[in-house]
């Protein structure tokens, strides 16, 4: 409190002292970080990395901002008002094709999509075809709405037969479990808040990815645009190891990386986070991650993953690895969960 400070000098003060807190830490550099969506159990390696002071011990002051779609975080990222985001595969590929957009991955994060469509079994839905003559809910924009046209082409589904009600993403199981969609467009990561929603109403929620159905192809990954690789390698390098290192920590302490989220985002429910985490930790602890490390990718995976994606939404151009990767911003020793 300033009671004996006139208002206007008052704001003066208090608006320095913002102004002084958004300062990075003497000695440490600022770094912005745009997440692929709204805060979630996924992204808890991040906020456990600032928590424990991983960033702060590779010189680093991380402000870490929520996505609003892939489509956005790329563009972001393109323009550098972010310099790191989190962005699907898909979208990334799809951008450099189609738009010439100028991200690279540095570290694969989802080791597989995970889109797809949320349903409730009593709706009748058992196959991609039986949402012809629904109503689906879907969002403006993001990764699943991206890759939405490339499950119904490999699929034979015709868009024309289905009705997309575009609505904000919260309001995606309260539609759902009343009637006003028969499915929604989410991924399936999320898939825990839905079958609890729908529990509550003796219903079960149901997931089908679209990986399952034609579409089998990397998830989420880190994406950097070029010219801060060229002007700030070392930086994007220690960034990609404390997170990496954060993701580590929250697999092997999950109660403790989904209370940091909710530090500063009260908002999240921690079940549902946790429910997240889980099953990122789950897709993340494969024999093939536990023997190469965190981050990892494989060349020939992610070249199917562009004939994929460049076929199933016929693209203008086939992208080269080069166009979207850009090894080298892996830690030296790979970090493993459970690793002492």
């Amino acid at each position: 409190m300033l009671p004996n400070i006139p208002r206007q000098l008052r704001r003066i003060v208090l608006g320095l002292a913002a102004a002084l807190a958004a300062l990075p830490v003497a000695g440490q550099e600022a770094v912005s970080f745009a997440l692929d969506w709204v805060v979630n159990g996924t992204h808890a390696g991040y906020f456990i990395a600032q928590e424990k002071g991983f960033y702060r011990e590779a010189g680093l002051d991380v402000t870490i901002s929520r996505g609003f779609g892939s489509g956005d975080t790329i563009k972001r990222v393109a323009s550098r008002s972010a310099q790191i985001g989190l962005a699907d595969t898909g979208a990334i590929i799809a951008a450099r094709a189609n738009d010439d957009i100028p991200v690279r991955i540095v570290a694969m994060i989802y080791d597989h999509a995970t889109l797809g469509l949320i349903y409730l079994a009593e709706s009748g839905i058992k196959a991609p075809k039986d949402i012809e003559g629904r109503a689906i809910g879907r969002s403006a924009s993001g990764a699943t709405v991206n890759m939405f046209p490339g499950f119904l082409k490999a699929n034979g589904i015709d868009r024309s037969k289905i009705r997309e009600v575009v609505v904000d993403g919260a309001t995606f199981a309260p539609l759902l479990m009343s009637g006003k969609v028969d499915a929604v467009l989410e991924q399936s990561i999320n898939i825990g808040k839905f079958r609890r929603a729908a529990a509550q109403q003796g219903k079960t929620a149901l997931a089908m990815s679209y990986a399952d159905f034609g579409l089998e192809v990397y998830g989420n990954a880190l994406i950097v645009n070029p010219v801060t690789l060229r002007e700030k390698s070392e930086l994007v390098q220690r960034f990609v190891t404390a997170s990496l290192k954060g993701m580590a920590y929250a697999f092997d302490n999950l109660d403790e990386a989904i209370a940091a989220i909710r530090k500063n985002n009260p908002e999240v429910d921690a079940t549902a986070a946790k429910d997240e985490l889980v099953t990122l930790k789950e897709m993340d602890t494969n024999a093939e991650l536990r023997r190469n490390g965190l981050g990892t990718l494989d060349i020939p995976r992610l070249e199917k993953t562009r004939d994929i994606v460049t076929e199933a939404l016929s693209l203008k151009r086939k992208v080269s690895v080069e166009d979207i990767y850009a090894p080298g911003f892996l830690p030296k020793t790979p970090i493993v969960p459970g690793a002492k």
